[in-house]
């Protein structure tokens, strides 16, 4: 007998995933006692892994659950030259008739580009190969082909290829290509592309750790050829990744007897280092996929930051490891600077003397939907402010004395005059949302086996058919039937009088609705206490609010915080009777007619900026931006 919660940390997923599944019949529900025999236990890990035609995994696959997933697909690793990447295609291509494993593999490369640069010898028979057996790097091939399944395969399989050194990490991309994609989203592995690193400047003679360091493509680009070896550390939980780096390093000084410190450790270990370097740089992992028993010690070990996300986690030990006067360079999700889960770490950055740059990447990985920056952290260098740099190249500066708790928040998207204009609506006498009720739209499960275009049914609406003020015609229909959905908020939510706005957009846009409207995921909705909703709608939907959103939070998803956080004036009874008027006069009860809203706007956003003192040059300036 196995427990429900074993296939979470099989598969990489959160209970509440697992029983969604249950609930839309994905796999068979446990006994009682929430546990599976062996043999249904086994049937579902073998259907979902193996994704077999006609079983319940294809339903998963349709999901994109990418832990899951067995494609592979090539990485160029920054790769552009067109001889280079058709190189890297034939070699995976024969790669994948050789029946060698993914390591195995990688040696085999390592092997044909030892030869074309001459740091081997071309035969290949026992250990006719060697140039200098008590060479450092000949002795870790050694050790490594003791460890293959098939050496001799291996060590002939890329015979006729030859493979310049061109310090492009291609061991690196055959490596990624010949991962699944699920190994790569475990690890949380993505590469970073060589011109985020080019303004990076190392000194030659300074320790450099890299605790992250993949195939060591960062260390390719940020060394010089005079560093000395001995000083850099290279450290990573993924041992065939390491000896990437490493033969990569080799190459890269062309020389056989380098010593550079290699380990194989998890920055996320309580007792990562002993000692201090001049700089770290790295690109942690950014939601690797842990075990809930694997989060719930990283929350234990780790209590000053309640969080198990790994880039968190390794910031937090990075900084100490770095010595006065020290710089680190760390690549991160757009996030770290606004989300609350990440409130603990920023208190820790924010609170120490560092200098402090922050530089927009903008959706800089490929393979990651967020945005992302880079935190340039100098120690002992304190200074009032944080330095950011946008993808124009513009720097400005956010002072510290702004970034307050609880959260921390880094609105690194405002510059000077974004800041004065919202601290004048903050400072303002206002309320928030904090006590509405918030739900979110249906999640069916199976959009196509519970959606409809039968118009008899009930209409649903996405977020695409939510427009400013109103409710478009819908698209689709559906029987209302919770019990076999993923994500159903009460009944009754959806039909009282409600805002409803767009989940997945980078400005707010929502509408009043009074018809007991459904929704779908795409779309949530939240129910005011006191503050009266066509007021609300009314302010939400101006270029004031739209501004706020993203200047503070520069986020594509509209989330609950946010609306909670947005200050909404204290007006008199008047005001917001003349609000209740004047849109009840510009809005006719029939769905989709908006006659007069710009006129209508305008007259909303001249009792906005009444509220907040906002003037005219400051509106204008909004509106050119929003």
């Amino acid at each position: 007998m196995t427990k429900k919660l074993h296939l979470c940390d099989e598969l990489g997923v959160s209970a509440a995933t697992v029983n969604n599944w249950i609930k839309t019949k994905v796999i068979p529900a446990p006994d009682d006692r929430g546990f599976y025999s062996k043999s249904i236990y086994d049937h579902i890990l073998d259907t979902i892994k193996n994704n077999r035609a006609g079983e319940p995994a294809m339903r998963l696959s349709s999901r994109a659950n990418r832990t899951l997933l067995k494609k592979k697909s090539l990485c160029y690793l920054g790769i552009t030259n067109k001889e280079r990447k058709t190189l890297l295609l034939n070699l995976v291509n024969v790669f994948e008739k050789s029946g060698l494993s993914a390591e195995d593999g990688v040696l085999a490369v390592v092997f044909s580009m030892l030869r074309a640069n001459e740091m081997i010898g071309a035969n290949c028979t026992a250990g006719a190969w060697q140039l200098n057996a008590n060479s450092k790097l000949d002795m870790m091939l050694s050790d490594w082909i003791g460890k293959t399944h098939n050496p001799e395969k291996m060590k002939t399989l890329f015979i006729d290829y030859k493979i310049a050194n061109l310090n492009d990490d291609i061991l690196g991309a055959f490596y990624q290509s010949v991962l699944n994609i699920s190994q790569k989203s475990g690890f949380g592995a993505y590469y970073t592309p060589s011109c985020l690193l080019t303004d990076i400047k190392i000194k030659s003679d300074k320790t450099i750790l890299d605790p992250c360091c993949g195939s060591g493509n960062i260390l390719l680009n940020i060394l010089s050829k005079e560093h000395d070896p001995a000083k850099i550390y290279i450290r990573d939980i993924d041992e065939t990744a390491l000896k990437i780096c490493y033969i990569n390093l080799v190459l890269f000084f062309n020389d056989k007897n380098i010593t550079p410190n290699i380990l194989k450790q998890d920055i996320t270990s309580d007792n990562t280092f002993n000692r201090q370097f001049d700089y770290i740089v790295t690109n942690p992992p950014w939601g690797s996929k842990y075990t809930m028993h694997q989060k719930e010690h990283l929350v234990k070990l780790y209590p000053q930051l309640s969080t198990p996300e790994i880039f968190s986690i390794a910031l937090f030990n990075a900084r100490k490891m770095l010595k006065e006067n020290g710089e680190l360079y760390f690549f991160l999700p757009y996030s770290f600077l606004n989300v609350t889960a990440h409130k603990n770490i920023r208190r820790c950055i924010f609170n120490e003397n560092n200098k402090i740059t922050v530089k927009l990447l903008g959706n800089a990985f490929k393979g990651v939907l967020s945005e992302s920056i880079r935190l340039h952290l100098k120690s002992s260098s304190y200074e009032k402010y944080i330095s950011i740099q946008n993808k124009n190249t513009d720097v400005y500066q956010i002072p510290l004395q702004n970034i307050t708790p609880p959260d921390f928040l880094v609105s690194a998207v405002s510059k000077t005059q974004d800041t004065l204009i919202m601290e004048k609506m903050y400072k303002t006498e206002h309320t928030t949302l904090k006590d509405a009720v918030f739900a979110l739209g249906i999640v069916t499960g199976n959009n196509k086996k519970h959606l409809t275009k039968d118009k008899t049914a009930k209409a649903i609406y996405r977020g695409k058919d939510i427009e400013k003020y109103t409710l478009l015609k819908p698209c689709y229909y559906f029987e209302f039937k919770p019990d076999l959905f993923q994500q159903a908020a009460p009944l009754e939510y959806y039909q009282k009088e409600k805002i409803v706005y767009r989940f997945i957009s980078d400005r707010l846009i929502c509408a009043l609705d009074s018809e007991g409207s459904f929704l779908l995921n795409s779309a949530n909705l939240f129910i005011s206490g006191n503050y009266p909703m066509r007021a609300i709608v009314s302010f939400f939907n101006s270029d004031i609010y739209t501004f706020i959103l993203r200047k503070k939070f520069n986020s594509k998803k509209v989330l609950k915080s946010h609306l909670q956080d947005l200050p909404l004036p204290v007006l008199s009874d008047k005001t917001h009777q003349y609000i209740s008027d004047l849109y009840n006069e510009a809005f006719s009860e029939a769905r989709g007619q908006l006659p007069g809203i710009s006129m209508f706007q305008e007259k909303i956003d001249r009792i906005i900026c009444e509220a907040f003192g906002i003037d005219e040059n400051e509106m204008n300036y909004i509106k050119t931006i929003s």
